[in-house]
């Protein structure tokens, strides 16, 4: 009996390591990007950015025992690289029946300060440069990939990784892509594409105040100064081309909400998901009523978590989505 369960814990390893070929490892540079402070204890990222390195320790394809291929949720991190949200809600996909695949992409940078410096101490902007380019080059490895279903793979992203989800919306091809998940959407950083090539929803927790200079200013109808936008990036065209820090720098931003709503009358298919009892990061945990500081004393509401129903909801939701579209 206990080389049945010896035996069957070999396979459960199996099924959850990358399978990478060493013609795939693609590490940074020497020259990689480096920090940059732009105010008091607040950082951009300059010089070039890594791409994606499947052989990087930080990169986990995992998939179920069984089941054979599955369809694949990539799960793109936020601002505060791969957490326990990001960890959690891997845990949720793979449960639901994904393989999933996860990356930090400020590791693959060569970044290492943790949570409390990318939460709060850098730009969103370059935060979302670097996970960008990591996420597009973890689909193009993706769609490679004989271990998954790759006609059947989704984008799960929180706060700036939701915003680089919805940005490869835009860039994606509907063969392999069948939709894409944006939860906390900012809006700002590499702003919001003008069209999309598969379907997006917009998942927004009623109480999400996340970076809110007062309670009640909820993330999807907020709209920030257009300077926190770039818009010389690989990124696909959108309202950044006109709404960046040497364009139109002291405009606003389009409101998330907003910005969905255009493309929806223009026939996208698009929408958004609202979730009762739910802040910023629904898979974090228990709703918490936090304050966070930016650099050295930009001070702002930071609601997270979510009551369990709210979870719950969220992946019945996904997966009424994903079996809609086999």
């Amino acid at each position: 009996m206990k080389l049945f369960y010896r035996a069957l814990f070999v396979l459960f390893l199996a099924a959850t390591l990358t399978n990478v070929f060493a013609s795939d490892c693609n590490p940074a540079p020497k020259d990689v990007a480096v920090l940059k402070e732009i105010r008091a204890q607040f950082f951009t990222v300059d010089g070039p950015l890594a791409e994606f390195d499947p052989c990087h320790k930080s990169v986990k394809l995992q998939k179920n025992l069984f089941g054979g291929k599955q369809p694949l949720m990539i799960e793109v991190h936020g601002g505060g690289g791969v957490d326990s949200a990001t960890k959690n809600a891997v845990e949720a996909f793979r449960s639901a029946g994904f393989a999933t695949l996860i990356f930090d992409a400020y590791e693959l940078n060569g970044f290492y300060q943790g949570y409390k410096f990318w939460g709060s101490k850098s730009s969103n902007e370059a935060r979302q440069r670097m996970i960008y380019k990591a996420a597009l080059g973890a689909y193009a490895w993706a769609i490679k990939n004989q271990d998954i279903d790759n006609s059947q793979i989704y984008f799960h992203g929180l706060s700036n990784g939701a915003n680089v989800v919805a940005n490869l919306a835009g860039v994606v091809d509907p063969k392999h892509v069948k939709g894409v998940f944006a939860e906390g959407l900012p809006g700002m950083g590499l702003g919001l594409p003008d069209k999309i090539n598969v379907p997006v929803r917009m998942l927004a927790g009623r109480l999400d105040n996340y970076g809110g200079a007062f309670e009640t200013e909820w993330i999807w109808l907020r709209r920030e100064p257009c300077f926190l936008n770039v818009a010389e990036f690989i990124h696909p065209p959108g309202n950044s081309s006109q709404c960046n820090s040497k364009t139109n720098a002291t405009n606003l931003t389009p409101a998330p909400l907003a910005w969905l709503e255009e493309l929806k009358s223009k026939g996208a298919d698009i929408d958004v998901w609202y979730y009762e009892n739910a802040a910023h990061g629904i898979f974090l945990g228990l709703m918490q009523k936090n304050m966070i500081v930016y650099g050295a004393d930009m001070k702002r509401f930071a609601w997270v978590g979510a009551d369990t129903s709210a979870k719950s909801k969220l992946i019945e939701d996904i997966g009424k989505f994903q079996k809609s579209r086999q």
